[in-house]
């Protein structure tokens, strides 16, 4: 299992570069970064595989946040319910429980709060993966829209160490 993770791992190149939430007042140059807390989302990224295109959340933390997922005839904003619109003609919503873009509300001291910086919408194009939009982060939910070519079949997998959540979105 550590082999094939590994593999995974490797075989895993990012579409953008990698993001790392920043605490306020923290110099990039700072000889040691502070870790991301636990539930904090650190980065979206997406490749494509021989058969698959994937999908990686990465969060802060060693353990993954609860995820679910469903296809749906739209994708909409948690709490507005505002649609989210998205390349692609199939639509998948996922939600994180206990995941966030912001530590403030969880801080008793605002100087150690923690941000996602990263995009809130990236736009891979790959053959099945589109679009994936930040739709939601709202009580300590944080969800997400995808835009996928067709109705794939989807495999998800939760890694730790980082705290990782991996869609596979076959062709």
């Amino acid at each position: 299992m550590f082999l094939t993770v590994l593999l995974m791992a490797a075989c895993e190149p990012a579409v953008s570069p990698p993001l790392s939430p920043t605490a306020p007042g923290a110099s990039p140059s700072s000889a040691a970064k502070p870790s991301a807390a636990e539930g904090l989302l650190v980065e979206i990224r997406a490749a494509s595989h021989p058969t698959f295109d994937r999908l990686v959340l990465e969060f802060g933390g060693d353990k993954a946040p609860e995820v679910s997922y469903a296809f749906v005839d739209a994708v909409t904003e948690d709490p507005s319910d505002k649609p989210v619109p998205l390349q692609g003609k199939a639509f998948v919503q996922i939600v994180c429980q206990g995941a966030f873009l912001d530590t403030s509300a969880h801080e008793t001291d605002p100087t150690k709060a923690q941000k996602y910086t990263g995009p809130k919408r990236i736009t891979p194009g790959l053959r099945v993966l589109k679009e994936v939009a930040i739709s939601g982060d709202f009580e300590a939910v944080l969800s997400f829209g995808v835009g996928l070519s067709h109705q794939s079949s989807v495999r998800v997998e939760t890694l730790t160490s980082p705290a990782r959540v991996v869609f596979d979105f076959s062709y």
